[in-house]
């Protein structure tokens, strides 16, 4: 199993006076610790009063609030690929609808580049209403969001692939015989990992993924995802190693900490690896792992988990 470090670009570190850096300090701390990936999140704007339900938890409740920072994740990664040398370094999610296609494919490209093939784009739909209509979006774009995330990818990947000038025409977006580099500095097209629930989101992973990026998910409700994304996959004519299942979800370290339903990665490290055991039985391949400490959110408490988790997690986390 390999487990990546999200650099909290919502909210940051205030208690450090210098978040925007202090995400990029995670991250070269989380690369040095030997840690596999380091990522980021995505929302642009998030409304004072929130309509729309958070629909990944039962009661409806996003962690975060309007007057928190949220550090760019495209901008991020560019200086994340600088200040890194071997890390992957993700996006989980970028909701897709929310940029032009040949936009998000340049600065994906752009940051790929200075990553020399680093980048893995974590794309998913969406779920926020009223982050559409304060962005201005076409008014069907939230309820036909899974369909334009579709073809917005396609038109990226026909920028990131074309020998010559790119071409696309779909149902949202069209161009011809643009000239769209720079193009990823992969030798095949930059990674996509389609980040979801539910039966649509597996199926969007095997029609156009090369990951699945599971959300809220248990080992039990992982391992039936993982079966239906293999039947799938089967039917399609892919071979299922080929997708890679991967998971976003916290570790939080602690003695006598309270369980909470579907949470399987709390408390001591012998717990926490009981967790990543039982999702390790379940497919799980490449964990995205927000790392704290129940006791302290600063940047030194975030530091001191990922240290603890690097020497007593990590080494046992491989032989899964």
């Amino acid at each position: 199993m390999k487990i990546g470090v999200l650099v909290h670009n919502f909210a940051g570190f205030p208690d450090t006076g210098r978040s925007t850096r202090a995400c990029v300090d995670l991250a070269v701390h989380a690369e040095g610790l030997g840690f596999d990936s380091v990522w980021v999140t995505d929302h642009i704007v998030l409304p004072r009063e929130r309509q729309a339900p958070y629909p990944h938890n039962s009661t409806g409740t996003f962690p975060y609030s309007w007057d928190q920072d949220i550090h760019e994740p495209l901008v991020l990664m560019g200086a994340l690929a600088q200040a890194t040398e071997r890390v992957e370094i993700g996006v989980s999610v970028l909701v897709i609808p929310y940029r032009h296609p040949l936009t998000t494919a340049k600065m994906l490209a752009t940051a790929d580049q200075l990553a020399e093939g680093r980048i893995i784009l974590g794309a998913g739909v969406g779920w926020l209403r009223d982050e559409f209509e304060a962005l201005g979006l076409p008014a069907d774009h939230f309820d036909r969001r899974g369909a334009v995330t579709m073809d917005y990818l396609r038109a990226m990947q026909a920028a990131w692939t074309a020998k010559e000038a790119a071409s696309y025409s779909g149902p949202f977006v069209d161009f011809d015989e643009i000239g769209a580099r720079p193009q990823p500095a992969r030798e095949t097209r930059l990674p996509v990992w389609i980040g979801g629930k539910g039966e649509r989101a597996l199926r969007r992973a095997v029609e156009l993924g090369d990951g699945y990026l599971a959300i809220a998910s248990d080992p039990t409700s992982l391992a039936a995802e993982t079966a239906r994304l293999r039947e799938l996959a089967e039917r399609a004519g892919r071979a299922p190693a080929s997708i890679t299942v991967s998971l976003i979800e916290g570790i939080v370290l602690g003695d006598g900490l309270p369980a909470i339903e579907g949470a399987s990665m709390r408390g001591t490290t012998e717990e926490v690896l009981e967790g990543l055991r039982s999702f390790a039985d379940a497919g799980l391949e490449h964990l995205v792992a927000g790392i704290s400490l129940a006791s302290d959110p600063s940047f030194a408490g975030a530091v001191e988990a990922l240290e603890q988790v690097a020497t007593e997690v990590l080494p046992q986390a491989r032989r899964f």
